[in-house]
């Protein structure tokens, strides 16, 4: 009869190498995710070239279809404001029309880009653009946030979870905001700095960067666009 011991030494090895198995495959699992990335293909919405937005591809196919459903009701949603303001255009004078605008009609575009696409996340800043006459138009600008290995979106609620975090974030953003020049003479206040739970953002590599959206506060000029203010992770961590 083989020696009980030597079985349970053999028992043992067994299980340490395929305890040592799992854990390598789990941690290449998670390296994966971790380093995952999507690919985009452009597209125009019903072939018009005026209203782009994004497609992923290269992710898990769950995931890459509840992300393209999101840019896909944002472009439809483009189109419909497309129409009406191309509707508007119509029911004025072309004499008018010529008078308020430069090229005597109506505008609007939407537009997209990737400001984040690694470690798993995705960040894309998309924007509207409406001209309807005076010296420049109007943007709306909207931020989507996902994990590319579920789909799932971020909330800002998601990074900073606490209102003592909040208050840090707030906190780093005004002293960025009034002491950098370009937004120094409208931002005095710690008030004139608003963070919550409707403060656009996007991920970057350490942390996260806050969009103050109202250019009026924040911009001397419109040509200087909106700021973006990279928030560091051991602001709110």
């Amino acid at each position: 009869m083989e020696n009980p011991s030597s079985f349970l030494k053999i028992i043992s090895a067994f299980l340490l190498v395929l305890v040592f198995s799992i854990f390598v495959f789990t941690t290449s699992i998670d390296a994966n995710t971790n380093s995952q990335q999507a690919t985009f293909k452009s597209l125009s919405y019903k072939g018009n070239h005026l209203l782009k937005y994004p497609q992923v591809y290269g992710i898990n196919k769950n995931a890459a279809i509840t992300i393209n459903s999101a840019f896909k009701k944002a472009a439809e949603k483009s189109f419909k404001t497309y129409l009406a303001v191309k509707k508007a255009e119509k029911g004025v004078p072309r004499k008018e029309l010529c008078k308020k605008t430069v090229r005597c009609k109506y505008s609007f575009n939407s537009l997209y880009q990737v400001k984040y696409n690694s470690n798993g996340k995705l960040s894309i800043y998309y924007s509207e653009y409406t001209y309807t006459g005076g010296s420049h138009g109007k943007t709306k600008v909207s931020m989507y946030n996902f994990d590319l290995s579920t789909g799932r979106p971020y909330n800002i609620n998601d990074i900073l979870k606490t209102s003592c975090t909040y208050k840090k974030v707030q906190k780093y953003a005004f002293n960025y905001l009034s002491t950098h020049e370009l937004y120094s003479d409208s931002v005095v206040e710690s008030s004139d700095v608003t963070v919550n739970q409707n403060t656009p953002f996007s991920f970057s590599n350490d942390g996260i960067y806050l969009f103050f959206t109202d250019y009026k506060k924040y911009e001397p000029s419109y040509d200087d666009g909106n700021p973006f203010i990279e928030i560091p992770k051991s602001v709110y961590k």
